[in-house]
């Protein structure tokens, strides 16, 4: 799972404490719940040392009703908004760590009978890699005049 994925899950959860699924839902399933659903991804140049994933990652929020479920996202979106869209990264091991996922854009949406939805994009920079190179300390520079000999 992306780790990125894993601290959105966290941030729900500890606004919306509820039996949460990620991969495949099971075909019973508790109520109310959230399901985590693999992100979309579509990838492109960035700068010209990184490149750029733009992620969309599409969160069911199922309830009784689809006026709880809808509730249920709209306060989730609105601690998001509060928190200026910013999710404190996590480690595997719920370590909080100096980085953070800045969303891009958030909405909800109402899918089915008892179904919201909290839609959320956001962008991700990587590194191309790089071959290696000498080090500049190992190569003997001259002030550039080609020195030829006296006759």
């Amino acid at each position: 799972m992306n780790q990125e994925v894993g601290a959105i899950m966290h941030y729900i959860y500890t606004r919306y404490p509820v039996k949460m699924y990620d991969r495949l839902l099971p075909e019973r399933f508790q109520v109310p719940s959230v399901y985590v659903p693999p992100v979309t991804v579509i990838s492109g140049p960035d700068t010209v040392s990184t490149f750029m994933k733009s992620y969309s990652l599409q969160v069911k929020v199922f309830h009784m009703d689809t006026e709880k479920a809808h509730d249920a996202a709209e306060t989730v979106v609105d601690a998001l908004l509060a928190d200026r869209q910013i999710i404190q990264m996590i480690s595997e091991d719920g370590e909080v760590l100096d980085d953070y996922v800045r969303i891009k854009r958030v909405e909800t949406r109402i899918i089915d009978q008892g179904v919201a939805a909290i839609v959320l994009t956001w962008d991700s920079s990587y590194w191309y890699n790089r071959d290696k190179q000498l080090s500049l300390e190992d190569i003997n520079f001259s002030d550039g005049v080609i020195k030829r000999e006296q006759d």
